[in-house]
């Protein structure tokens, strides 16, 4: 099959959509399917790959790390038509979706679109307009766009339901991204004694993880109140925390504050390439955030073998079996610092949620998302064929 992917999130971001953009196309890609790549440009970054279709974009002052490509460039659209694609996959409802929509229906061809983002969580990054002009525009402009899709792809229950909510009548497949399961060498004594060298930490004392965007939105306040209340009784744990965004500096002036802060690390941003040394070596990951449609580092966590304890608003929870691989709870200091404990203190439970975490992986794994997902491709050319041929003999 020959598909377009047509995505703002791609490399050289490192971000969960970028990740799971990345993962599906390697994966169609190892599957024998031919996928070419429709990308913003960005500045001085070259692609490992000649099937990366860079669109022209503008660095806009909102948000410099994200270029803002523009869907209407005529040379663009005539190297789409020669390539002869069988569907089109878009990732966002904004400026390539936009050209994707277009691109379908100029070549009678179907298109997909994922859901990756509560939008409405988001509001607040599109500065130019008061929060309550957003959300209105995201309210109308959702049904609007995915209802144009042949089918559209959610990664949780929970992006379901929300695309519902405003009124999205497409058919949704719910398909989780998978997560690829490390290299057994990540996963030894050896690699986590190393790792917690590394970053100072001794052998035997307990580590809490968080992975992830620094920014407001993913609750990183209700991670540090719960690490602080655990560190009455564990005055020997450690929190790690991974990751760099537009919070950070204020997130840190906070860890700091805390009577718990020398306890803190910060390790900046690491490559997903890095990361399963340091999720083997964590014994809980934490994570508060309430705005996932999936949670795309709790399934991370768990096929390196570290359960974690989620909140149950928002889409995370869903890459949690609770009580197997992880904890599912209320979003408050005490509930997660309650959770946190009962794992700590228990190393035969501690030992059994490992175990359930590496059995688990194996069922969401890349290449079984891909299947699903090119299943979703041929239901959607066949659908696309039905109705070109009803049309021709009416």
């Amino acid at each position: 099959m020959r598909i377009g992917i047509f995505s703002e999130s791609y490399e050289p971001l490192k971000n969960g959509v970028a990740i799971s953009v990345r993962t599906l196309i390697d994966e169609l890609r190892a599957a024998r399917h031919h996928v070419c790549v429709v990308a913003p440009h960005f500045p001085d970054y070259i692609d490992d790959s000649p099937f990366v279709m860079r669109v022209p974009s503008i660095l806009s002052p909102v948000n410099a790390d994200y270029p803002v490509p523009y869907p209407w460039f005529p040379r663009l659209r005539r190297q789409l038509a020669k390539l002869q694609l069988d569907i089109l996959h878009s990732h966002s409802p904004w400026f390539l979706g936009l050209l994707a929509v277009r691109a379908a229906r100029r070549q009678n061809i179907p298109h997909v679109s994922t859901y990756h983002t509560l939008y409405e969580n988001y509001a607040h990054y599109l500065s130019i307009l008061p929060e309550h002009a957003t959300r209105g525009l995201i309210e109308w402009w959702m049904p609007e766009f995915y209802n144009q899709c042949t089918c559209v792809i959610a990664p949780s229950k929970v992006a379901a339901q929300s695309l519902r909510g405003y009124g999205v009548t497409s058919k949704i497949a719910i398909i989780p991204t998978g997560s690829p399961l490390p290299y057994p060498e990540h996963l030894s004594e050896t690699s986590v004694r190393v790792t917690r060298q590394r970053w100072g930490v001794p052998l035997d004392s307990p580590v809490l993880l968080y992975v992830g965007r620094i920014a407001r939105e993913k609750n990183l306040e209700l991670v540090l109140e719960s690490f602080a209340l655990v560190s009455r009784t564990h005055a020997d744990a450690r929190l790690m925390i991974v990751g760099d965004g537009p919070y950070l500096e204020d997130f840190r002036t906070l860890a700091a504050a805390s009577p718990c802060g020398g306890r803190i690390i910060f390790t900046g941003p690491i490559d997903r390439s890095e990361l399963d040394p340091i999720y083997a070596a964590a014994d809980l990951f934490v994570f508060g955030s309430c705005t996932e449609t999936q949670g795309l580092v709790v399934a991370e966590a768990r096929a390196a073998g570290t359960p974690a304890v989620v909140s149950r608003v928002g889409g995370a929870s869903e890459n949690v079996t609770d009580g197997e691989d992880g904890l599912i709870v209320e979003p408050s200091p005490e509930a997660f610092s309650r959770a946190i404990s009962a794992v700590l203190e228990n190393t035969n439970r501690r030992i059994e949620m490992r175990q359930r975490c590496r059995h688990n992986a194996q069922l969401q794994t890349p290449a079984a998302m891909a299947l699903r997902v090119a299943g979703v491709y041929r239901e959607a050319v066949d659908a696309t064929s039905e109705s070109m041929a009803v049309a021709a003999r009416g």
